[in-house]
């Protein structure tokens, strides 16, 4: 914090980061269990991610007059924030808290309570926490609600079991990653390039897992000091927990702790490597080095004696990819170093060629003001054509999802005339982008969908998922999934598991027998690319390649920006080994359309 930042915050509370976004998410549930406007949930639930994964001090900025620059912070609630960071509390907040039982907020975080189940429960039972959720079930009282019986408080027993067994220890991909990127752009801006040759994020970061531990990072500098210095004084740090001559380890403000590492420009290529790879991938590379008479470690490659090299002779490298090739290897893509069999791959030089960014033409799942996104049509395709896709799929979701205003065959009517107005404008203007006419269709309780046949027909693209009754047992939830994939007209299966990363686990689903259904029917299966869910994962991404199926990568963008979360899908893939024939929207538009399910001729270029 600067001299002028720390006067002005004498007085007032020292309020963090993790406590603003906190009590803003809390603001946000409150608002819906007392059923407030969508719009103004949105709000206090786009603020809380904004402050969560800051990469500077807020108290900064507040004194700076700059919280209203935070992206997702509007005028209204940067008033509320700089309320808080000055007297510790909002009144306006304070007086919600007070018509809701804090216990009533916390049972959100139960898997299958929503805040209309919270609220019912509160209301009608006079159930305020999580312990009296739990005893109500147990006794069999929660049956006395309309709609609720024995199966449904198994259900919340089972919920509450894997509420109580969830680990805050690792940190999601989506939070991890936008700041480890905030401290590089800032530690590069304090320091000339002679200074700062080289700095890269490794470990499990660099490999885009999707949870982390803590953040490391590597870097090259003549003046390791200077390095050190400035990055302990960096707004996103909060405290020091040990700095010497060649390594620094900080916690930034949001909780996160961060290492630094600076190493000598011979040493980067060891370094990066050995911090890189996860353990497997690391003891197989030591192994394979032994084998040839050298011990690997995070500096060089040392001779034992038992090969040509003299006993101490060192090699350094300066580059990962000429490490890799001393040792008769190809280079390997970050994401693949998992010991999962990239070694013998690129021994044989058979790497794959993984799918890139660059490689999507458009996108078949996303959403717009029709259902319960942040921007219109026109808006969203503004975006899609800025990243220069060649199409992009309007789909919002149908009638059947009790939280969004859901589309009906006569609203996808009305839509599509609007879609065909956008789509002539284009086709005069010569410019070569279509929308799509799509839907994300609802699967209900029993595995039949939101839309009827008829309507599905109509669509080019219709992707159907499961949000709601995910906690069903395995044979439920897998027997109501294949009757999606065996629809005639669904064409791609979203976010199959229904996972929250860190929130709700996924569910029970027979995973294996849909995938192979899905290569049966040629039904396409989504890797949802928002941090949030990345769903399917890596693990059965590859799967469903290996059985025959198709891959969609989609952003579910809800608004504009969300079209860069595409990244996180992209990298998901590559830990797949995805390759860019595996994924349907890397194909020109009439190409794409070939692969849907249920193809219904050209699309209508009005």
């Amino acid at each position: 914090m600067s001299p002028s930042a720390k006067s002005q915050a004498v007085g007032s509370p020292h309020i963090t980061n993790r406590e603003v976004a906190a009590e803003l998410a809390l603001v946000a549930d409150l608002l819906q269990i007392v059923e407030a406007n969508r719009f103004r949930v949105m709000a206090f639930q786009n603020a809380a991610e904004a402050v969560r994964t800051l990469g500077q001090d807020i108290n900064i900025l507040h004194a700076e007059g700059q919280l209203e620059s935070i992206h997702g912070v509007g005028e209204a609630i940067a008033k509320a924030i700089a309320e808080m960071l000055e007297t510790g509390q909002v009144q306006e907040f304070e007086k919600l808290k007070a018509e809701v039982p804090i216990g009533v907020v916390e049972m959100l975080h139960v898997p299958d309570v929503g805040p209309k189940t919270a609220r019912r429960l509160w209301q009608e039972l006079n159930v305020t926490s999580v312990d009296a959720l739990r005893e109500a079930a147990e006794a069999g009282k929660l049956r006395e609600l309309k709609g609720f019986g024995a199966k449904s408080e198994q259900k919340i027993l089972r919920g509450i079991e894997l509420a109580a067994r969830r680990s805050d220890d690792r940190i999601p991909l989506g939070e991890a990653r936008p700041l480890a990127q905030s401290l590089v752009t800032s530690l590069r801006a304090r320091l000339p390039e002679r200074a700062l040759q080289r700095l890269e994020v490794t470990g499990s970061l660099r490999r885009w897992r999707e949870t982390i531990g803590d953040v490391d990072m590597l870097a090259v500098s003549d003046t390791p000091d200077a390095v050190m210095e400035a990055f302990r004084t960096l707004p996103q740090v909060e405290s020091v927990l040990g700095s010497g001559g060649a390594k620094t380890s900080v916690v930034l403000t949001t909780g996160m702790r961060v290492d630094l590492l600076v190493v000598e420009a011979k040493q980067w290529g060891a370094a990066l490597q050995y911090f890189t790879g996860n353990k497997e991938h690391n003891i197989e590379m030591r192994e394979i080095a032994l084998r040839q008479g050298w011990s690997l470690n995070e500096k060089s490659l040392t001779a034992t004696g038992s090969g040509k090299a003299p006993e101490g002779e060192e090699r350094f490298f300066e580059d990962e990819a000429d490490l890799y090739a001393f040792l008769g290897l190809d280079w390997m893509p970050p994401e693949m170093r998992e010991n999962r069999g990239e070694i013998n791959l690129a021994r044989r030089h058979q790497l794959p060629t993984l799918v890139t960014l660059g490689d999507i033409r458009g996108e078949l799942h996303g959403h717009t003001t029709w259902s319960d996104g942040a921007a219109d049509i026109a808006e969203m395709a503004d975006a899609a054509r800025g990243r220069g896709y060649a199409y992009w799929s309007v789909s919002d979701h149908s009638v059947g999802l009790g939280m969004v205003g859901g589309l009906d065959p006569e609203r996808l009517q009305a839509q599509a005339a609007e879609i065909a107005k956008l789509n002539e404008r284009w086709a005069n203007q010569g410019e070569d982008f279509r929308l799509l006419r799509g839907c994300e269709v609802e699967v209900l309780a029993d595995g039949t969908l939101g839309l009827p046949d008829e309507a599905m027909a109509a669509l080019d693209v219709v992707v159907a998922s499961i949000h709601s009754g995910l906690r069903q047992d395995r044979e439920t939830i897998t027997a109501r999934c294949l009757k999606v994939v065996y629809n005639p007209h669904v064409d791609i299966l979203g976010h199959p598991t229904g996972r929250i990363i860190g929130v709700r686990p996924p569910s029970e689903l027979d995973v294996e027998r849909v995938l192979h259904a899905c290569a049966e029917t040629g039904t396409v299966v989504e890797i949802n690319a928002h941090p949030s869910r990345l769903d399917l994962n890596d693990v059965y991404a590859r799967r469903a390649v290996e059985l025959g199926c198709k891959i969609a990568i989609n952003s579910d963008a809800h608004e504009r920006a969300g079209m860069e979360m595409m990244e996180y899908g992209i990298a998901t893939a590559r830990r797949a080994w995805l390759r860019p024939q595996d994924v349907i929207n890397t194909y020109p538009l009439e190409q794409m359309l070939g692969f849907l399910k249920d193809r219904r001729g050209p699309v209508q270029r009005a």
